[in-house]
């Protein structure tokens, strides 16, 4: 989940000001794949953060359904928060707000350019002259991925993953050996 988790989940983590979960379980497999590849075609994974957020991630291949209808029909993935007022939609090209009965919103939606990625390229390279740091620095990046590699975690141990974000590390003794990489030889990294 590595891919599309990346990009959904690190909306969710900047919108709340949270940089890691610190409890991740997940259930999922490959149920209609049978080729050679590890990636499950059917996958639930929830994230419990400090705050008291939780996030599900969610992905089902070979189902042309959107996961929404009304005014989100035929949307394929984006995030949405769900709040007493209202829900918030928001993918790489548009947000729709969705007011709660009474809440005295309006409902909203706002394209953007989605121009495939050229904003981030743009700051990328306006950082590397200014020396400032981007919009999406590699601390954010590394916090996304992590939160998605747990998330693979829980899945192939079957355990509930709890995170300690400050150490990076797990409280079950199995998670260890899937948060360690094992270099061929020659290669190594020394830190």
């Amino acid at each position: 989940m590595t891919d599309w988790g990346v990009h959904v989940l690190d909306i969710a983590q900047m919108a709340f000001d949270e940089l890691a979960p610190r409890s991740v379980t997940a259930l999922g497999g490959k149920y209609r794949i049978t080729d050679n590849r590890e990636t499950p075609d059917t996958l639930q994974v929830t994230y419990e953060y400090p705050n008291g957020m939780i996030a599900t991630y969610e992905n089902r291949m070979f189902n042309a359904n959107a996961l929404y209808g009304g005014p989100l029909a035929g949307r394929t993935y984006g995030t949405v928060f769900h709040g007493d007022k209202g829900t918030l939609f928001v993918d790489r090209a548009s947000y729709v707000l969705l007011p709660e009965k009474g809440s005295g919103l309006q409902e909203t939606t706002v394209q953007s350019s989605n121009n495939h990625g050229r904003d981030h390229w743009r700051n990328f390279l306006d950082c590397i002259k200014s020396r400032q740091r981007p919009n999406s620095d590699v601390e954010i990046g590394h916090r996304s991925t992590s939160t998605a590699t747990l998330g693979n975690i829980a899945l192939r141990t079957g355990l509930r993953i709890d995170w300690d974000a400050a150490k990076e590390a797990a409280a079950q003794p199995e998670a260890k050996p899937l948060l360690e990489y094992k270099y061929r030889k020659p290669w190594e990294l020394k830190v």
